[in-house]
């Protein structure tokens, strides 16, 4: 019996000793760094619903010079091209408050105000997370349907308010 259990502490000493540490070859380390890389395909697969402007609303909106420079920067990133969020932090920020204080008279009510608060914080949150080393594609994914989202309800808050306007209702008195 006493033999018997030498052997099996032998037998486990030498099977512990024969391991060797796995070491990552660079080549996984690129491959892991592409995957991370949003592509034009993956942009594509993002579900949700796209409501554009009305013709209605272009006297309104072509005179909005925040909102153009926004939607641009927001078109931009379904090529991918992040240029708009990751060039001059200053102009961003700078475009993004604009687009907040500039909202033309005709639009500007309170449903208006919330749904372009709404872009306004996820405008930055994606920003952030494209600024951020260690943010995963998922997240970026995330964070780029939010904002295409937030833009969308956006356009069908602006197309609400413009064609409750332009209806005209006769009360009978």
């Amino acid at each position: 019996m006493k033999f018997f259990n030498y052997l099996v502490i032998i037998a486990l000493l030498f099977t512990a000793c024969k391991k060797e540490q796995e070491q990552i070859q660079p080549e996984e380390n690129i491959s892991v760094t592409d995957s991370l890389k949003l592509t034009k395909k993956d942009i594509s697969k993002i579900n949700y619903k796209d409501i554009g402007l009305d013709a209605k609303s272009n006297p309104i909106i072509s005179n909005w010079q925040a909102y153009l420079n926004i939607v641009n920067g927001i078109e931009k990133i379904k090529t991918p091209d992040f240029t708009f969020f990751n060039a001059d932090v200053d102009l961003f920020n700078s475009s993004v408050k604009d687009f907040e204080q500039t909202i033309p008279e005709a639009i500007n009510t309170d449903p208006v105000k919330a749904r372009v608060l709404v872009l306004k914080t996820m405008l930055y949150k994606f920003q952030e997370l494209e600024s951020l080393q260690t943010s995963t594609k998922k997240e970026k994914l995330l964070a780029i349907q939010e904002v295409f989202v937030a833009l969308s309800n956006l356009n069908l808050q602006i197309n609400k308010k413009i064609e409750k306007d332009s209806q005209t209702i006769i009360k009978p008195y």
